[in-house]
Formats: structure tokens, C-alpha cells, sequence
């Protein structure tokens, strides 16, 4: 009994192996996304004007939506206001000169008790939204560094466009 070996290894294991490459098990992982790839041209046909108008389009778009929202503020702030004066059953300037003379502890307790008998028509009402509000509303029309959308959406785009700083002050104030 001889026992043959061979020295070279049969023939089709001589051929080259193919390796896959793929880190994933799938022919293609294209197929796995439902949206394809966007395709973005390098060499687009749009004009700086265009791009400009675009962009100044958003911005004004972008303004006008801050500037809804806080009118909205505003008019949810003088509701809540109307609706505190009414449960402390005091006028506006009692209710004002009341909520100045209380300490923290006391407008929180403030505060807690409107909830607990107005958070139902209210939805959804915190004892801390209250406060904040409340004092908000009281504060009256002292602009906030936020009320000034367009300086603060961007703050560095109005220099990048060329607006001197003097110019954005002047627009701000």
C-alpha cells in the first residue's frame, strides 16, 4: 500500500482566487437605500446673482418666520398675563406692582397655584413657563439681543457681504 502525495496542488486550485472587496456581505449597497445618491455638478450655471437672491430669499424667509413667532409670544404672553390678572382678581397695574413687590418664593407659589387651577386651559402649562412669562410681559417693550433676528441669524454674514459695522448698527438701531 503506497500512499501517494502530490508536491503541487491540483490544477484548479492554481487559478487565481478572487477575493470580494466589499466590506458588506451584498453585491451592491445601492439597493439597500430607497433614495439615491444626489448628484451635485461642480460646474454649476449659476450666477453669483442668482446665489445671492437665493440666499437673501431664505434670510427674508428665515426673518419673517422669527418675527411671526414672536408676535405669537407676545400675544400668548398678554393672554396669560389677562388670564393671572383675572384668577389674582386684580387689574393689570395692581397685578404688575403686586408680582414686583414678591420674592422669588412668593411668585413661584404664585405661579404654582395658577397652574394647579388654570393648567387645564392651559395645555401644556408649567409653574416655570408662568413665571418666566409673567415676567417677560412685565418687562414690556425692553428689546432683547434676540428680538433683532436678522443680526443674530447670522452674525458674521453681514460683514462677509461687505456691510461695514456702522451700517449693521444703524439697521439694528
Amino acid at each position: 500500500m503506497a500512499l501517494r502525495f502530490h508536491l503541487l496542488p491540483p490544477k484548479f486550485l492554481q487559478q487565481p482566487i478572487k477575493v470580494q472587496t466589499h466590506i458588506y456581505p451584498f453585491p451592491s449597497t445601492s439597493l439597500l437605500h430607497k433614495n439615491p445618491k444626489i448628484k451635485i455638478s461642480c460646474t454649476n450655471s449659476i450666477s453669483d446673482a442668482e446665489l445671492a437672491f437665493d440666499l437673501t430669499a431664505e434670510v427674508e424667509k428665515m426673518n419673517t418666520h422669527m418675527v411671526e413667532r414672536e408676535e405669537a409670544m407676545e400675544k400668548s404672553r398678554q393672554l396669560l398675563f389677562a388670564e393671572f390678572c383675572q384668577f389674582l382678581g386684580l387689574g393689570a397695574d395692581e397685578a404688575k406692582k403686586k408680582w414686583k413687590k414678591l420674592d422669588e418664593d412668593g411668585k413661584w407659589v404664585l405661579a404654582k397655584e395658577f397652574v394647579s387651577a388654570w393648567g387645564a386651559n392651559f395645555h401644556p402649562l408649567s409653574a416655570k413657563s408662568v413665571k418666566e412669562m409673567v415676567d417677560e410681559h412685565l418687562i414690556g417693550d425692553n428689546p432683547t439681543p434676540n428680538s433683532y433676528p436678522s443680526s443674530s441669524l447670522f452674525p458674521g454674514l453681514r460683514k462677509l457681504m461687505g456691510f461695514s459695522s456702522k451700517e449693521i448698527k444703524d439697521e439694528i438701531n
